[in-house]
């Protein structure tokens, strides 16, 4: 199991992180992870870099193709260079996609 080599306390980098808490705004439901922001990234134990995105939708344990919107920080199971963690993710978690650093 990888973990953050960087002084950042408190991410599990192999699994979903929690919403914090959930709110209306208007009429549009907003989730605040338990860590943020999006787009935050360390380097863990393996020798991968991790970045901190959401999924856009559905997309299961350890794939390979993950692709992070570099603007929006929402990653997709497709056409990418990630590595989603090993569980399943639904449209809306929060989690660490991992990459080779070199």
């Amino acid at each position: 199991m990888a973990y953050s080599v960087l002084p950042i306390a408190g991410i599990n980098l192999t699994t979903t992180t929690p919403i914090e808490f959930a709110y209306t705004n208007g009429s549009t439901a907003e989730s605040i992870p338990a860590f943020g922001p999006l787009g935050a990234e360390t380097f863990g134990s393996d020798g991968l870099r991790y970045v901190f995105a959401q999924a856009g939708g559905a997309i299961t344990a350890s794939t390979a193709t993950c692709s992070i919107n570099v603007t929006t920080f929402v990653a997709t199971g497709s056409a990418g260079t990630y590595l989603s963690p090993a569980v399943d993710l639904a449209s809306g978690d929060y989690a660490w996609f991992s990459k080779a650093s070199v």
